[in-house]
């Protein structure tokens, strides 16, 4: 099989390329190196035969785009869309960016593969689209409301997808993240914590690291157990085998569907902290802060679908996300 991959030099992408390739896939990848690492991609080019990487903005460079599917004309299976910027917080400050680089990469994508007959689409969407929702957990079919600049532009690439596939130029399955944590079994893919991360684990990460005096908690006023954001914590390892069973089904799948890769556990950020710091044996010191713009009090999944459908269920324990995630640091 021969997937192409966009934003395949990120912790998600760099990590779903290895396990395609390890498994003896083809894999084209495709990144801009905005939101992710060079060493990603040099890695996977020095240890993988099957593997070759074009560094384009899929944003900007839709002719580029277009080149990498003629010269593969014919022999692309599957096309994995993760590139996109992603952190809530900014995208509250930068709309026009968050805008203009999801939405006009998804349109390229599409256009580019609707003139090279290419139809099965896996798309990286998110949990955000759900916004603050009092129905918990989260069922793909409960209303769409997000709060956030990156929530409505995933929200926004789903009626596009879902459009074009209604018209029957793709076929996509639509796979919304709930919070990816963990690293890669081989220590070299990871949530970055040297870069200016948002996610919660690589900020543990930094103050473990001493990079920083303490963790910043936003709100601790929340209707949660202990007043901090409740959220449904997946391992990455989880996550990537949830894309590569959603290959398989769009295969022989037409249309459009939605599915929620989580565990279906709802857990605060003080307790992923508390169970980090026990796992570890590390202590890391907490300031409680205001709440931040686009944040939600609890977002867990009902992953029941994705396990129906895909035949996929998340197997990583919470141990396992916090003793991955320390790995790559603990020399």
């Amino acid at each position: 099989m021969k997937v192409l991959v966009t934003g395949a030099a990120g912790y998600i992408g760099g990590t779903f390329c290895h396990k395609l390739l390890s498994y003896g896939h083809e894999v084209l990848g495709i990144d801009n190196y905005t939101n992710s690492d060079k060493k990603v991609s040099e890695f996977l080019l020095n240890n993988f035969n099957s593997y070759s990487f074009h560094k384009i903005d899929i944003a900007k460079e839709d002719n580029s785009l277009d080149e990498v599917f003629k010269n593969h004309k014919g022999d692309i299976d599957c096309v994995v869309h993760f590139a996109a910027l992603k952190a809530v917080g900014e995208s509250e400050s930068k709309p026009v960016q968050y805008w203009e680089n999801n939405i006009i990469s998804t349109l390229n994508l599409i256009k580019t593969m609707k003139s090279h007959d290419m139809r099965k689409l896996i798309f990286s969407s998110s949990a955000t689209v759900y916004g603050n929702n009092a129905n918990q957990p989260l069922i793909e079919s409960e209303s769409l409301s997000p709060i956030s600049c990156y929530g409505s532009t995933k929200i926004a690439n789903e009626y596009l997808l879902n459009d074009v596939a209604k018209a029957g130029d793709i076929d996509v399955v639509m796979l919304r993240y709930f919070n990816p944590v963990g690293a890669h079994s081989e220590c070299i893919i990871y949530d970055d914590p040297y870069a200016s991360p948002n996610n919660l684990m690589p900020r543990v990460i930094r103050v473990a690291l001493g990079i920083e005096k303490q963790m910043y908690i936003w709100g601790n006023d929340y209707s949660t157990k202990d007043g901090t954001g409740a959220r449904d914590y997946i391992h990455i390892e989880d996550l990537v085998e949830g894309h590569i069973a959603a290959i398989d089904f769009v295969k022989t799948f037409s249309g459009s569907t939605a599915l929620n890769l989580g565990t279906g556990n709802s857990l605060t950020v003080l307790e992923l902290i508390k169970k980090f710091e026990n796992i570890n044996g590390i202590k890391i010191p907490i300031s409680f802060e205001k709440r931040r713009k686009g944040d939600v009090a609890e977002c867990y999944a009902d992953p029941a679908k994705a396990q129906k459908i895909l035949n996929w269920k998340a197997k990583k324990t919470l141990e396992e996300m916090c003793k991955s995630s320390w790995k790559p640091f603990k020399k």
